[in-house]
């Protein structure tokens, strides 16, 4: 073995090896978070809420979403549902789901702005400036509460935090590319959230989202974050300068993802892929160097220095790397069905393409509203 190549197959291992220890070691941290995790304070007083929610389409389970919302086992709160129309089929299921809850004070607004870069922080804008409360609970309308969330989320909003965010578990796919958008959800960004979490890092993820108004007006309010694409992970690094943390909520935001069209899936995860190539480069960077077929190929190279065929270290790879992501699904209840497996696979065969065009991509597609990343503005079709 000349000494170039022994060089080479020696950084294929440190390389499979690192990787290897990052996956297993984030499902063990996300796995056992619970208990790994020091439980926060809970608050004693459930002061009055405004919970916010925006909605664009009929979307999959758009009525189960907003009935949960209605029904949560709350003392005081009320509900500001959000739209950029006046009319829609949207707004028109959603004041047939109103008239079901006449003891919660609820608003249908209309916020068509066109003041930042992101369309939902532009739908926020009308009902952020007229909440009733200071409490501000945003949920995204394919979301389902369950009865107690809201009193868990604002019970873990003690001194010294800002924001508090909820990852997001997929449920219910109808179809392989829901199956595919389940995988990316699941078991790759909740599994990274929640793993950063159990060691004390909170990071931005709308689904569900948490803060007090006074301090979101003191760091700057909406001009300030009117520039990002992902405005929830700008709203946590915003408040993270005035001293105050993110923090992950205990339960995660159950979203149902029934049908779903391949287009669907790969325009929403390459507008994630470019926020973080915007918003976390470093993570952007790294991230393709560290899934499953970048780490399958280094445990390949490393063959020569391990003494075994290559083709049997990759087939290992890829086995333990997803057994690893099975265990953990199975455990925390999150795995959709016996098709997930070939789901898993055409992920991590997505990841890198999605990576190459997230590089070149100056322009992402969120519904019917295109957003320019350079000159972070919005363009309605």
């Amino acid at each position: 073995m000349s000494r170039a190549f022994e060089i080479l197959s020696l950084a294929c291992l440190a390389w499979w090896c690192v990787s290897i220890l990052l996956h297993v070691g984030s499902a063990v941290l996300a796995a056992l978070r619970s208990s790994l995790q020091r439980q926060p304070v809970a608050r004693a007083d459930q002061p009055p809420v405004s919970l916010l929610i925006p909605i664009k389409q009929r979307e999959p389970g758009l009525a189960a979403a907003l009935a949960s919302a209605f029904s949560q086992s709350y003392p005081r709160f009320e509900i500001l549902i959000s739209a950029t129309e006046r009319t829609s089929p949207a707004l028109d299921l959603a004041r047939r789901v109103q008239v079901r809850y006449p003891a919660v004070p609820c608003r249908i607004i209309c916020s068509d702005n066109d003041l930042a870069a992101s369309p939902k922080l532009n739908n926020l804008i009308a009902p952020l400036a007229g909440a009733d409360h200071d409490l501000i609970f945003v949920v995204d309308s394919n979301v389902r509460l369950h009865k107690t969330q809201m009193a868990e989320v604002v019970g873990q909003f003690g001194p010294g935090t800002g924001l508090i965010a909820a990852a997001s578990v997929g449920c219910r796919p109808a179809n392989f590319a829901a199956e595919i958008e389940c995988a990316f959800l699941n078991g790759y960004q909740s599994r990274l959230l929640l793993a950063a979490a159990t060691l004390g890092w909170g990071f931005g993820n709308g689904k569900i989202l948490l803060f007090d108004r006074r301090n979101f007006q003191k760091a700057g309010g909406v001009p300030a974050i009117a520039g990002a694409v992902a405005e929830d992970h700008a709203l946590s690094k915003m408040l993270a300068r005035m001293g105050l943390r993110t923090v992950m909520a205990t339960s995660p935001a159950t979203q149902f993802l029934g049908r779903r069209s391949f287009q669907q899936v790969w325009n929403r995860q390459l507008r994630w892929m470019v926020c973080r190539r915007v918003e976390e480069p470093l993570a952007f960077y790294l991230e393709p160097l560290l899934g499953a077929l970048a780490t399958t190929l280094a445990g390949a190279g490393a063959a020569p220095i391990l003494g075994l065929p290559w083709w049997w270290i990759a087939c290992a790879t890829l086995a333990g790397w997803f057994l690893t992501e099975a265990l953990f699904l199975t455990g925390k209840k999150w795995l959709p069905s016996a098709k997930a497996p070939a789901a898993w696979a055409c992920r991590e065969l997505l990841v890198p393409l999605l990576w190459i065009a997230a590089w070149r991509s100056t322009v992402v597609s969120w519904n019917e509203i295109r957003i320019d990343v350079r000159k972070e503005s919005v363009q309605r079709r």
